[in-house]
């Protein structure tokens, strides 16, 4: 190890090599973290990431058996402070402009923000520094605010530099100042934003807030933005999409130098009940968690099953819903690379269309059977007016804004829309079929078939659902999956939720309306209509020509 490096590699490198028990999302946050060492675009400074674990080392906690004791950082919180404020351009500029930390409770994440926040009021160099701390509810921003008054009170008996009121603090000496907002995107025009967090983001109703704190860091030379967060229930919230893109980022699936990424939590298949997994969700454990109090929490939730779902999810930090995963995130995750129609010189597609209602998301997949993989892509289509009136709305235009959701004019699906790409994609492959479901369908079927388009209409029953939903789940867990890479997929997959019957047939459904499982159905249609189709691969045997 580089001695000149060596203890801000120490956390990371103890991770990669097994000495700390962590989650494959830190592990991954770790390599990511040591891979800038090896880059010569990249700077890391020492002395401005001290700078900081000083500062915050100056501080003293307040409350029950910490308090009048200093603020000592834990490796893991060294790790983000060292991947934050440690890395810069040739240009002087910091590399880290959004952070986004996600560990389950009682872990010190609102103290090590609210120390943070005090860093950038008082430290960072911003003159003029207008540090912003949002949360949905007054009570929970006051918890962050009120820290930071208490962490401020023995650095300034006196009053002398800090003016402290309801819910602002000044810094006098460089005209700077902390506030605490409501989540209201509409209340906060005017802010010129240097440091910004959003305290729970899982409880944030949409990302409004998120993008107009965002956007009024413009004139900053080294603006900051920290959501912090323990898991929630909502995987249609803003919170789960941004995790999703975290967890890509992590993947390496979506590069961006500026944004910092870390997850704590149990892996897949991980059992709650084993306390050396604890430690992955519970970096502090032993420290600000008590195994003990995790053990008793532990029993109650196994004691009393409609406590599980609570404990697993606030304590172990487990996004779930009411219901099992269907396919494992990680998995979906690694199937997903880019991929183009020239991975076979012949390609014939086999394609499912999900039209769902007239007035919501609508999905074409497109699979290319090839070298016994099986490559997916998926196209999604949406009335405009959907964009403002779904409940899903803000997600649906984050995904329109990065091209991967196509918007139709008007308030009903444009089947006319969908049919011209299908004839699009007829030009590139051979499309030997095209599954779909019959219901609301009679226009388009009529319309495709004038166009030459073969059409097989696909039954919704779980007899004849149940074969090709075994069959896509055995094939993404053998890895003989590969599915271009699209958001929206990633959503649709963690909604699903199995129906199955007395003879354990399967088929995909969801919990409410707004959990969307579109392009499961696609993909499921698609890969139902090769499986019921025979093949050949044009071939001529039992004849001798010699």
């Amino acid at each position: 190890m580089d001695d000149e490096f060596a203890k801000y590699k120490l956390y990371a490198t103890q991770v990669v090599n097994g000495d700390v028990v962590a989650c494959e999302y830190v592990r991954l946050a770790c390599l990511r973290y040591l891979s800038y060492f090896d880059r010569d675009d990249l700077t890391f400074d020492p002395s401005k990431a001290d700078k900081v674990v000083n500062f915050i080392g100056k501080l003293r906690h307040f409350t029950g058996s910490h308090n009048g004791k200093p603020f000592v950082l834990q490796e893991w919180q060294k790790f983000i402070i060292y991947s934050i404020y440690g890395w810069y351009h040739a240009d002087g500029s910091r590399m880290v402009r959004n952070a986004y930390i996600e560990v389950a409770r009682k872990n010190g994440k609102t103290a090590l923000v609210a120390a943070l926040c005090l860093y950038h009021l008082i430290a960072d160099g911003e003159a003029n520094a207008q540090v912003i701390l949002s949360a949905t509810s007054a009570k929970q921003a006051k918890i962050c605010f009120d820290m930071c008054s208490n962490f401020i009170k023995p650095l300034d008996k006196k009053g002398k530099y800090f003016k402290r009121y309801r819910d602002t603090i000044k810094f006098d000496a460089t005209t700077s100042s902390l506030h605490i907002v409501a989540a209201d995107a509409s209340r906060l025009d005017g802010y010129n934003a240097s440091m910004f967090v959003c305290d729970e983001l899982h409880e944030f109703k949409d990302g409004s807030v998120f993008n107009v704190l965002q956007s009024s860091q413009g004139m900053r030379e080294n603006p900051l933005g920290v959501c912090i967060t323990t898991a929630g229930f909502n995987r249609s919230s803003f919170c789960y999409s941004m995790r999703s893109s975290m967890v890509e980022l992590l993947y390496g699936k979506k590069p961006d130098d500026s944004q910092f990424a870390v997850i704590f939590t149990l892996d897949d298949g991980d059992n709650y009940e084993d306390e050396s997994n604890w430690v992955k969700s519970s970096p502090n454990l032993g420290v600000t968690v008590k195994k003990e109090y995790l053990r008793q929490q532990a029993q109650q939730a196994k004691n009393n099953p409609t406590l599980l779902t609570s404990y697993l999810t606030k304590l172990q930090n487990i996004w779930l819903s009411s219901s099992e995963e269907w396919i494992a995130a990680e998995c979906i995750f690694k199937a997903q690379q880019q991929w183009d129609y020239t991975i076979t010189d012949e390609p014939f597609a086999y394609l499912g269309v999900d039209l769902g209602s007239t007035s919501d998301m609508t999905c074409v997949s497109v699979m290319i059977p090839n070298d016994e993989r099986y490559y997916f892509r998926n196209y999604y289509f949406l009335p405009s007016e959907q964009l403002t009136v779904n409940p899903n709305r803000e997600l649906y235009r984050v995904w329109h804004q990065q091209g991967y959701l196509i918007v139709t004019p008007g308030n009903v699906t444009d089947y006319d829309t969908i049919l011209t790409e299908i004839l699009k994609l007829n030009d590139i492959v051979q499309i030997i079929q095209v599954s779909y479901d019959q219901w609301n369908a009679t226009q388009f079927a009529i319309n495709a078939t004038e166009q030459g388009i073969n059409l097989l209409p696909y039954s919704m029953s779980i007899g004849s659902l149940n074969r090709p939903t075994k069959e896509l789940a055995r094939l993404i867990l053998s890895e003989k999956v590969v599915i271009y890479t699209n958001p929206i997929d990633n959503f649709c997959f963690e909604n699903v939720v199995i129906k199955r019957d007395f003879n354990d047939n399967e088929r995909p459904t969801k919990e409410s309306y707004n959990n969307k499982i579109d392009g499961v159905l696609a993909m499921i249609m698609a890969l139902g209509g090769y499986l019921t189709t025979d093949h050949y691969d044009n071939s001529i045997v039992g004849l001798n020509f010699t």
